[in-house]
């Protein structure tokens, strides 16, 4: 007789609990802290480099524009680029690994292995099985499709942001875009 005890419905309902509440909070956009002003070291370095190399070291013309500050909201833009990028992908993911995920569940009885004959399967491993197979598919089809879209912005946000600060003198060489 298949028989379940209390502790264990109390031990899948907080698990389930804790995966909807860590999906809620993961898909729920975080507010950003106000950055935090990095001290500005300046060029203390050319001395150094000048009696190593035995040159002058140029130094970039910032036009009174914080390097630090610039680098900062390049950061930032990449961040934002891939989190917005990302988010459509991570829903879109999670959508359909539930749904692949409860069927599956539900058939195997949680495993999410073997397929359990209709004899053994029981209600409740039916619902304990589609919880499981929704969280464990879910999380998987989120991280997948957060990557899937949010990677080639996070790749083409980055290569701008870096261009952008070599142009302005901030960072050594331009990277190669290829043609497209």
């Amino acid at each position: 007789m298949n028989t379940v005890s209390r502790a264990a419905a109390i031990a899948v309902l907080a698990i389930a609990a804790t995966g909807v509440t860590a999906g809620m909070a993961a898909a729920a956009p975080a507010e950003s802290p106000a950055p935090v002003a990095a001290p500005s070291f300046g060029n203390e370095n050319t001395d150094v480099l000048a009696a190593v190399h035995g040159t002058e070291q140029v130094t970039p013309n910032t036009g009174g524009v914080d390097r630090n500050a610039e680098i900062d909201k390049a950061v930032e833009t990449v961040t934002e680029a891939f989190n917005h990028a990302s988010a459509d992908g991570r829903m879109v993911g999670t959508v359909a690994g539930v749904v692949v995920g409860c069927p599956l569940g539900a058939v195997t009885g949680g495993t999410l292995t073997v397929l359990t004959t209709a004899g053994v399967l029981t209600p409740i491993g039916v619902v304990g099985g589609c919880i499981l197979g929704g969280l464990t598919l879910g999380g998987l089809g989120g991280t997948i499709g957060a990557a899937i879209t949010g990677l080639p912005a996070l790749a083409t946000t980055a290569n701008e942001q870096y261009n952008a600060l070599h142009a302005k003198g901030f960072v050594a060489a331009p990277i190669d875009t290829p043609a497209p």
